[in-house]
């Protein structure tokens, strides 16, 4: 902890959950004199493709989530396997959980959800020249009921509107829309 306030110190730390995904730990800790239990928690870092088609429009999913009991629109994304980068992740979510792979594919940021329990880093990529290279490849897990490609105008509007509620896609649009309107045109 060498940038924590004076007298901060980590007294002791134990593992109290773990998995692939998410391991969670109790820091004893010395606030200046005063002790306090902090949970804490590591979970994998991910990757979020927007994926832009030669019209400007974003490739989006409809994928259902069983802890809202619903089908969520959002944009490929997906946890970063031991030993890939976030970039091979990006290619690789993009590809299994649409069938489409991007010609160009550009890091755009990286951030986390909440740095005051959790520690996991989310990177946000922006792809273009998509091409239709197969069919999804869906884990167990995964319920992607629609593929669309939605207009920039509409993403927008239902991300003001609070359509969208995936904290990931979120994020990554307003990155991933951010960088398309900037970029310089050819």
């Amino acid at each position: 902890m060498k940038n924590a306030p004076a007298g901060w110190k980590i007294l002791s730390s134990k593992k109290m959950y773990g998995s692939p995904y998410l391991t969670v730990y109790e820091d004893m800790m010395d606030l200046a004199g005063r002790k306090k239990i902090y949970i804490r928690a590591k979970r994998l870092g991910y990757s979020t493709v927007v994926a832009f088609s030669g019209d400007g429009s974003i490739l989006t999913i409809r994928s259902y989530r069983h802890i809202v009991d619903s089908h969520q629109l959002e944009v490929p994304a997906g946890y970063i396997d031991e030993g890939e980068t976030p970039r091979q992740a990006a290619i690789r979510e993009l590809e299994e959980e649409t069938g489409y792979v991007a010609k160009k594919m550009m890091h755009v940021g990286s951030y986390t959800l909440d740095y005051s329990m959790f520690e996991q880093t989310g990177h946000v990529f922006v792809a273009y020249g998509l091409k239709k290279a197969g069919r999804q490849k869906l884990s167990r897990m995964e319920k992607i009921s629609k593929i669309e490609f939605l207009p920039v105008k509409r993403v927008e509007k239902l991300l003001l509107s609070g359509k969208i509620l995936n904290a990931a896609s979120i994020v990554a649009l307003y990155k991933g829309l951010h960088y398309h309107k900037a970029r310089p045109r050819r």
